[in-house]
């Protein structure tokens, strides 16, 4: 049996609804419920990876990011249900997101990448570059995070854009909230299951920005342009 297949009859017996004749929207319910039962079991996830979703559902690649999971689940919506392609609005969110603690990925590995700064409890949510989900029949399925909803980004506690997005050196990002309160910071060398680093979150204050960064790299930044970048005059602005 191919993994198609396999997300049409259980747990829920896909098939037997569709013989008969149940609305769509149970049947698209009961294909996202099976998709994250198999994926549970079978799929990993990681934020670098490059897998599509014909991959996953070929059997050639048990790992993948979002836009991967999301494109099987569309998949699986088409190919097994029926749904025509017009029907399915494949959202793709660009931008630093940051989604709440409450919604986990389908990899029960992966438990988050945001910790706070004197803690390393990464149970505070997932930072992505960029998420990707499904919009069809008025309900919004979002594989990577085990959920639907009914309300556009309702998974999104903060998105980052424009000057609330800093460089730091040649590999760093700090993203501030948008209002001033919070500043999570990337820390390239901590590995968590799923994500090639994790970030740190602390109040926006100066104290604490040189905390997490580290005297060091905190006086060069500062010093950098003498003092002209972007950076230390958004520090300069703090308590």
């Amino acid at each position: 049996m191919n993994i198609l297949d396999t997300l049409l009859r259980t747990p829920v017996d896909v098939n037997a609804l569709i013989s008969k004749g149940a609305v769509r929207e149970r049947l698209l319910d009961g294909a996202f419920c099976n998709l994250l039962h198999y994926a549970k079991s079978h799929w990993s996830y990681t934020a670098s990876g490059s897998t599509g979703g014909d991959a996953l559902l070929a059997g050639t690649a048990v790992a993948a990011p979002c836009g991967g999971i999301a494109t099987a689940l569309k998949r699986v919506f088409t190919q097994g249900l029926g749904v025509p392609e017009g029907d399915i609005e494949y959202i793709r969110v660009t931008g630093y997101v940051w989604t709440g603690p409450e919604y986990l990925c389908f990899d029960p590995k992966v438990t988050g990448n945001l910790r706070r700064l004197d803690q390393m409890d990464y149970r505070n949510g997932c930072v992505f570059n960029e998420h990707y989900y499904l919009k069809c029949s008025g309900r919004y399925y979002d594989p990577c995070l085990s959920t639907t909803y009914l309300r556009k980004d309702q998974s999104i506690k903060a998105s980052f854009s424009g000057l609330r997005i800093l460089t730091i050196g040649t590999n760093r990002k700090m993203l501030i909230t948008e209002d001033k309160h919070t500043i999570l910071l990337y820390m390239p060398q901590e590995r968590v299951q799923g994500f090639q680093g994790a970030w740190a979150m602390f109040d926006a204050t100066k104290k604490q920005v040189e905390k997490a960064l580290g005297t060091k790299d905190y006086k060069a930044e500062m010093a950098a342009l003498k003092g002209a970048t972007t950076f230390a005059k958004f520090v300069n602005s703090l308590p």
